[in-house]
């Protein structure tokens, strides 16, 4: 099936497609579902791995005294609060994962899972929208200790401060554009086909 095809059946009424059809649309619903999941994954992989290296290094520097916990304590603020974050994004996926697989489902069964992973990464998302919220000021306490303890320059503090900023808002854009632009366009449309499909 070409692209055309199936976006004359993303925008068709759910009772108007044959049986073959609403398997078809269903399908792409438990697909995407699947690769939400191992993204989820891959993610959290990728997310421990820097945060171990990091907070490595963090430990180092204080066994070293390169770093003086009286003068940048805001440090360990911005160590705890990404792992706290994470491990409670480990907990929910576990938690998931830790359901019993209940093989081929109906298919308005396999559209409330997928509403329900639809909804799932939406709060996912608006979590990792408030970590930034934590975070922005933390970084800004963090930059402005490592001025006082003459780790850094005036210039490098704002060179620093572009670089995070610039990050943070690439960052956010794409947030925002997965959000608004498939993630609430697609609970909408899971809605309509339930809500069709439980007239039946």
């Amino acid at each position: 099936m070409n692209s055309n095809e199936m976006q004359n059946i993303w925008n068709s009424p759910f009772n108007n497609l044959s049986t073959a059809q609403q398997e078809q649309l269903v399908g792409k619903f438990v697909r995407q579902m699947n690769r939400r999941r191992r993204f989820q994954s891959l993610w959290l992989i990728n997310t421990f791995a820097w945060l171990t290296i990091i907070t490595a290094i963090a430990f180092w520097t204080l066994a070293t005294g390169n770093t003086n916990l009286a003068r940048e304590w805001a440090l360990l603020p911005l160590l705890i609060v990404p792992w706290a974050f994470a491990i409670y994004f480990l907990r929910s996926y576990l938690k998931l994962s830790a359901q019993p697989p209940q093989g081929a489902l109906p298919i308005i069964e396999s559209l409330r899972a997928a509403l329900a992973s639809n909804r799932n990464h939406q709060t996912r998302l608006k979590i990792v929208g408030g970590l930034y919220v934590i975070l922005i000021p933390l970084i800004a306490l963090a930059m402005r200790q490592l001025q006082g303890a003459g780790k850094v320059s005036g210039h490098e503090l704002t060179s620093m401060a572009v670089l995070f900023s610039g990050a943070l808002l690439v960052s956010a854009a794409a947030i925002a554009a997965l959000f608004f632009g498939r993630l609430v366009p697609q609970q909408k449309r899971l809605k309509g086909l339930l809500a069709e499909a439980d007239e039946n």
